[in-house]
């Protein structure tokens, strides 16, 4: 994947989450599959499993772009979330070690929930992940 391929990736997945929150969580779906920048979402849909690493570099680009938190929580319950969930095993060092040299990735995986992960990934996740600024916590 070019630059360009994932800047674009980035900032449509970015405009069609924009877009889609406007405080109506029942309207989300709605707007989102209506948007212009939808591709970008399905895209990365469509590669979780199969292109787990055109996935991660999908990740690192948008928390690049520093969005905001709307955007953020969309991201790490979304793309993250799933991406821990079904390519943890293999991954794990990966994540780690990214949540240990940048502080912006290791909020966003403060935003992860549990889903499919095992209990010992879940562990290896909380132990580098920062959950201050998430619910309501301020660890």
């Amino acid at each position: 994947m070019t630059k360009i391929e994932l800047e674009t990736i980035a900032n449509d997945f970015i405009q069609c989450h924009l877009q889609a929150f406007d405080g109506d969580i029942d309207e989300l779906s709605r707007v989102i599959e209506t948007s212009p920048f939808a591709w970008a979402d399905d895209l990365i849909l469509s590669i979780t499993i199969s292109e787990p690493e055109k996935l991660w570099d999908i990740i690192l680009a948008i928390l690049a772009k520093d969005p905001p938190m709307t955007v953020l929580s969309v991201l790490a319950a979304g793309p993250l979330e799933d991406y821990l969930a079904t390519n943890i095993e293999a991954f794990i060092s990966k994540v780690e070690t990214q949540a240990k040299k940048d502080p912006k990735f290791a909020f966003l995986l403060g935003g992860v929930w549990k889903n499919a992960m095992t209990d010992e990934t879940l562990a290896r996740v909380q132990k580098v992940w920062s959950r201050s600024g998430w619910d309501g916590t301020h660890e």
